[in-house]
């Protein structure tokens, strides 16, 4: 399916075309900047998001700041969210080690690293300011070696439309949600009668890429070794409940 088969189909539901109705170029190029605005919209959401990216970038020693996007330090396109990163340690390189590193606040990087000026040979703890187009990456300790890689782990941005000739290819339950809910916006791009079934069918296809996408969140606990279990009531081991 190409941009303009989609536009196409969202624009039959509105009833702007009858079935078989050729799309204007122009009314296609504005539903496909509609189109576009919505894929980054969406890109904002991590329920619409449904892969993380994993990307090793080399480092500078005794250098602490990064920038990360298109032409910074880390040339990358910027990722809406950092999930995480971790020092990819490469002494024996046919046999690298990752050592996960703990992500800090502007409060924990204000207020817990008194010290900012440290260094090692791997970093244990990263800071992200966030800032747009490039987004500031500090490390500390700072790594004293170019031998070791940082890998980030961030949201893999869902592709938009280049052109009208773009294929739109995404896994189960995106093309109906991207039909269903690009007819919602172009109903008020438009000035379009919007039917319930039509905004019903959008709610629940948006709903369903969540769905999937949703991270498990089963609980966790420790095993209780005592025989007889933990006796809420009383706060003590070994005792029957």
């Amino acid at each position: 399916m190409t941009a303009l088969d989609l536009i196409t189909s969202a624009l039959r539901l509105i009833n702007v075309l009858a079935a078989g109705e050729t799309c204007p170029i122009a009314m296609a190029n504005d539903a496909l900047a509609v189109f576009n605005q919505m894929i980054d919209a969406w890109n904002a959401e991590r329920l619409a998001i449904y892969t993380t990216q994993s990307q090793d970038f080399a480092l500078t020693a005794n250098k602490q700041v990064y920038t990360f996007g298109p032409s910074g330090d880390f040339d990358a396109p910027r990722p809406a969210q950092i999930d995480g990163m971790s020092a990819i340690l490469l002494y024996n390189s046919s046999n690298p080690i990752e050592v996960p590193m703990t992500a800090f606040s502007i409060d924990d990087w204000q207020s817990k690293i008194p010290v900012k000026v440290v260094y090692s040979s791997f970093a244990q703890i990263w800071y992200d300011d966030g800032n747009f187009p490039l987004r500031n990456i500090s490390l500390w300790p700072i790594p004293n070696t170019s031998l070791n890689k940082l890998r980030i782990y961030s949201w893999q941005a869902l592709a938009a439309a280049a052109n009208l000739n773009s294929a739109i290819s995404f896994p189960p339950g995106y093309s109906e949600a991207f039909r269903y809910n690009l007819a919602v916006r172009l109903s008020a791009e438009f000035a379009a009668q919007l039917s319930p079934t039509v905004a019903d069918l959008a709610a629940k296809g948006l709903a369903r890429i969540k769905t999937m996408n949703a991270p498990d969140l089963t609980l966790q606990s420790d095993l209780i070794a005592s025989p007889a279990g933990y006796n809420y009531k009383a706060d003590l081991f070994g005792i029957g409940l």
